[in-house]
């Protein structure tokens, strides 16, 4: 049951912390997207402090790995909407 629990928390703090940076703080989110360092992403973005002058980033990237870690003590991974191997530079898969 304590596995549940904490999927369920780390989901709901994970999407509390998605609608912050793409809903409710998208004038800043675009203003910041692309500060990231050469070759990063926005979920590596390469920085030494990512919450340095933007603190709902810092808090997305928290919440997510939080998920990431529930997720895979419970066995679960994401589901994609179509394969990796279509994007372009087919990125590699973390998981």
């Amino acid at each position: 049951m304590q596995q549940q629990e904490e999927l369920q928390r780390t989901l709901s703090e994970f999407v509390g912390a998605f609608e912050m940076v793409f809903r409710y703080d998208w004038e800043y989110t675009r203003i910041m997207i692309g500060d990231e360092e050469a070759g990063a992403t926005f979920i590596e973005p390469g920085l030494e402090d990512e919450n340095n002058d933007w603190g709902a980033r810092g808090a997305l990237l928290e919440k997510y790995r939080l998920l990431v870690e529930a997720m895979k003590k419970n066995g679960l991974s994401p589901e994609f909407p179509f394969p990796l191997a279509n994007l372009p530079g087919a990125p590699k898969r973390v998981w």
